[in-house]
This record gives C-alpha cells, structure tokens and sequence, in this order.
C-alpha cells in the first residue's frame, strides 16, 4: 500500500537509528527502497549489513555513479510501485505514527476530491540536536514560515514542504516525474505541481525529529542576522547569479513550458531596465504582485529585483 524513499549520501552517522523508526510504523510501510549516491562514510557498507538484517523489506537500489541530491531521489520514485510514496531522510527519526497520520488524512482527502487528484500531505518537524535532544521549537516556528500559504504563487519562492514529511499518491508522481535539472529541490517541485494539479494539506501535529548538524543539505537556518550576512555575501559574491531568487525564476520558467502555468510576474519584471522594475511592480495588483513569508522577505526580494542584471 505504501513504499517509502531514502536517499543516501554520506549518512553511516544516523542512517541505522532512522531506518529503525520507519520500520517500526505504527502503519508500517510494505517496502523500504534505498540508493546511496556515492558515499565515502561507510554508508554503504551500514546498507548491505542493513539489508541482510532487514531482508526483503529493504530494497536496495544499484548506485552505480552520483546523481546529487533531487536526482537520486527521482531515481528512488521512479522504482516505486505502490499507490502511495512517503519520502525520508537519512539522519531524522520518524515519530511511531507519522504514516498513519498521515495515511489517514491523505485518505479523507482523496475521499473528497477522488484517487485521480494528484494529492500530498506534508507535516512541521520536531528540532533536534545531534544527540537527539529537542531544540524546543518545531521547523515552521524557527523559519517563520505560514504552512498553509500552498498556492503556486506562494510557494514559487518559498517552499514551506518538507520532503521528509510528505506522503503523495501515484496521481501525484505521474504528473510530477521525471523531476527536471531545473527544479531546486525535489520536494519544492513535487509541491509546486500538487499545488497547481490537485491540492496540498497540512497535517498539524510534527511527524519528524529533525536533526540539525553540521552535515545538513538544508536544515533549520532561521531569519537570525548571520541568515541575512550569509545570503548578502553570496549575492555580492556573483550578482549575475540572483542567488536563491534567480534560481527559482528558472524553476518557474520550466514549469510554464511543462504545464502551461506561468507563476509570477516577476520573470518578465527581469527584463525591464532596472530604473523602470519598481515602476512596473507597483502598477501591478495585490495578487499579481510576488512577495515572500513576512516584510523583511518581501523587502529584500524587492530589493533583489532593483539589483539583478537582466
């Protein structure tokens, strides 16, 4: 009924304990498919000890070169053949019930809107440290970020779906794969098409322990000064490059080709003269206007939009 995806990357520190909690799912999933994408850790050897501890559950896929990150996991979602995918990392914990939560929401909502529906639920995540202490708030609190802002136009440049936390339905991966070069992450776009195809929902209650180390792809920044000190130095550093900004403007230009939807006026702001952007982004309605989670992100975006070359 349910698989889930793990990619691997240099993970041997928590991979065990992670795999543990999957299995140990109040609603546990019927399969278990893993591909490491070159580790250099010892991971590899932990996932052969892995699969002859866990037999036929954990299937492991071949990892015959590195793909990155979105890559591998396509490659994971792309082997699956269950109606239902839920998505992992390598260093969390997966609270007892996060699948049947989850299971049981996605449920009432493909009652409502049909199994054809491309559908996905995602949760907020419990921080942890390295040692498995809780930080004392969850992913949503210390990002700042409002889960239920899902529209397309929303989520273009800030995605509020955790991978780690997603359980989607095969409607949802038919429309969604092959997941392109372009995207900027693989949950980002998996959340992007639920949004535009079908509909995202929020399961209130963390569903994951989220541990934050010094290894994260991405983790739990949070909007502190050092946040902002980082992002101005990668934008001084390259300005042609825009930064995290120009790289979801190139998101939204491949999901216009693919399905027709263009997600913000912001690419065709781009090409004005930089003196005439501001003048065309106040003419344009509360709607049409981009903006991001809180002031300070709709003013440095705004900001951003003065400051990128065309």
């Amino acid at each position: 009924m349910i698989e889930v995806v793990l990619p691997t990357f240099n993970g041997a520190a928590y991979l065990a304990e992670q795999v543990a909690s999957i299995h140990q799912q109040t609603l546990r999933p019927q399969r278990l498919l893993v591909r490491d994408d070159g580790s250099s850790d010892g991971t590899q050897a932990l996932l052969a000890e892995l699969q002859q501890n866990y037999g036929a559950w954990f299937h492991l896929l071949p990892s015959e070169n590195n793909l990155g990150c979105s890559a591998n996991v396509n490659r994971l979602l792309e082997a699956t053949e269950a109606p239902y995918v839920a998505l992992a990392d390598q260093d969390d914990v997966w609270l007892p019930h996060k699948l049947e939560a989850s299971f049981a929401l996605l449920q009432q909502v493909e009652r409502r809107h049909g199994i054809e529906q491309p559908l996905l639920v995602h949760s907020d995540l419990t921080l942890i440290d390295v040692d498995g202490h809780a930080l004392g708030c969850t992913y949503l609190q210390r990002q700042r970020l409002d889960p239920l802002r899902t529209s397309p136009e929303h989520l273009l440049f800030t995605n509020v779906v955790t991978g780690c936390t997603v359980l989607l339905n095969r409607a949802l991966l038919n429309q969604a794969l092959p997941i392109p070069a372009e995207a900027l992450m693989h949950d980002w776009w998996l959340a992007l098409v639920a949004s535009h195809l079908g509909q995202i929902t929020f399961l209130s209650d963390p569903t994951v322990l989220y541990r934050q180390h010094g290894a994260n792809v991405l983790g739990a920044q949070g909007l502190g000064l050092s946040y902002w000190v980082q992002r101005a130095k990668k934008l001084l550093a390259d300005p042609s490059a825009g930064g995290h900004t120009r790289a979801a403007i190139r998101q939204a230009d491949y999901f216009e080709q693919r399905y027709g939807q263009r997600l913000s006026a912001l690419p065709a702001l781009l090409q004005l003269p930089r003196r005439r952007r501001w003048l065309a982004l106040l003419k344009l309605s509360d709607q049409q206007r981009p903006s991001k989670h809180g002031p300070l992100r709709t003013l440095g975006l705004y900001g951003l939009l003065a400051w990128l070359p065309r």
